[in-house]
């Protein structure tokens, strides 16, 4: 199943959800869970991460958890797409506007977009709410994925996809090539320059090179 919403209520959803797919799982059978947004908090949910894997492997199976990352800077300028003028959601939004919670003097406002380093650690709860540094965050990132996650792929679906078929043993299937933007971005140097910017300035840079 796939679960994601926008508003916090929705995690307790998530968290429902993957209790009875871990205590109906069966001996001879997959079971897929997509985390999305409001879906699970990680920071602040981490303890059941612990519970369905204790669940599962105490049935005998494995829980595989999984995610693929991409380039920090193309990822935060990736998320500007269709995001304004007339049908856009931020409408005549500028881009200094829209970037300004990602300044360093406001690392616990909420977001215009999640970069990947914001999105594994809070997702769309409470953002950096102790104002930890960088440093802190990208530790922190780390940590969770160390102890959590069994699959980390950088920009690789092939990789991605042959490592979850050698897992499952499921049949080789193409990866339709979807959610594809195709109109333009179209960004000044200046503009680019602070996407480049602020992205360093939040940790992201930092946390793809670990």
């Amino acid at each position: 199943f796939t679960h994601w919403g926008r508003k916090p209520s929705v995690e307790q959803g998530f968290i429902t959800k993957m209790n009875e797919h871990s205590e109906s799982l069966g001996s001879n059978e997959w079971k897929v869970a997509h985390a999305h947004g409001y879906s699970f908090l990680t920071n602040t949910s981490e303890p059941y991460l612990y519970t369905w894997r204790k669940m599962v492997e105490g049935k005998g199976c494995k829980l595989i958890i999984a995610t693929v990352l991409k380039d920090a800077v193309g990822h935060s300028i990736s998320q500007s797409k269709g995001r304004f003028g007339q049908n856009g959601r931020y409408g005549n939004m500028t881009i200094d506007e829209y970037l300004a919670p990602l300044e360093p003097q406001n690392g616990d406002q909420r977001l215009n977009f999640l970069t990947q380093l914001d999105y594994l650690v809070y997702n769309h709860g409470p953002r950096n709410t102790y104002l930890v540094s960088k440093e802190e965050k990208v530790k922190r990132a780390m940590e969770l994925l160390r102890r959590h996650f069994d699959i980390v792929i950088y920009q690789n679906h092939k990789k991605f996809q042959e490592l979850v078929v050698n897992i499952t043993g499921w049949k080789t299937d193409d990866i339709p090539h979807a959610n594809v933007y195709h109109g333009q971005l179209n960004y000044t140097q200046r503009e680019l320059d602070k996407f480049r910017r602020l992205t360093y300035a939040n940790g992201d840079v930092e946390f793809i090179k670990a």
